[in-house]
């Protein structure tokens, strides 16, 4: 099969659907992934929101949104690499954080070569309130319906509680990935300055499932994480 990940910012992949990842490339799935932000805002964003850990954040205090983007896509082909993904099925869009959606249009363009022939879209929810997670979502959606891609399903991980009705849901078992997702989520040393992340990260090593919301084009609307 192929599958590709949409991942709005570095480490959404990771708490999204991580082990799910791992799971389908040690199957031998096409697996692609597109980081859509570049997340510029990161540590800006933290400091306004009293969300930054002082001691882990003091290297990256004095460098600009410029230069933490460069190291947040730096970090985040470094974990595509740890993951197993081939480099040419890696792609950034480059979106500035915060900024994705006022791009959808170039999102759809950009995106367009890497869904072809694909059988499973990965996603954020629609209910999400990110603005890039909601973007992100739009932009799969677009795509797949520009490119006629009636039985592709997609599945929907969520940062909320999962709204899916329960025939809607699917579950993915990756208990024996979970150590190796904890080491992963170890290279964003960018996103474990901030609370919420490193907060995180040790519940990744208790994880043994991963839960999604598997729908198609023609549930657009009809689902409230669709």
């Amino acid at each position: 099969m192929k599958i590709v990940i949409f991942a709005p910012h570095p480490d959404d992949e990771v708490y999204g659907c991580g082990g799910s990842i791992l799971k389908w490339i040690d199957e031998g799935h096409d697996v692609h992934i597109i980081y859509v932000t570049d997340n510029r805002a990161l540590i800006s964003w933290g400091q306004k929101s009293d969300e930054l850990i002082e001691e882990e954040v003091k290297q990256f205090l004095n460098m600009d949104e410029d230069k933490i983007a460069e190291i947040g896509l730096k970090e985040a082909e470094d974990v595509a690499k740890a993951f197993g993904f081939v480099k040419n099925k890696v792609h950034l869009l480059k979106f500035y954080d915060r900024d994705a959606i006022n791009q959808i249009d170039l999102g759809v363009s950009l995106s367009k070569e890497f869904l072809k022939n694909t059988d499973i879209i990965v996603i954020p929810s629609y209910s999400d309130t990110h603005p890039d997670h909601h973007a992100t979502h739009l932009i799969a959606k677009k795509v797949a319906k520009e490119l006629d891609l009636n039985n592709v399903e997609f599945y929907v991980y969520y940062m909320n509680p999962m709204n899916a009705p329960k025939e809607k849901r699917a579950k993915v078992r990756m208990a024996e990935f979970r150590d190796k997702l904890y080491e992963i989520m170890a290279l964003y040393k960018t996103q474990l300055c901030l609370k919420a992340a490193n907060f995180g990260w040790p519940t990744l090593k208790k994880r043994r499932t991963e839960y999604f919301g598997v729908f198609k084009l023609e549930d657009v609307e009809k689902y409230a994480d669709f």
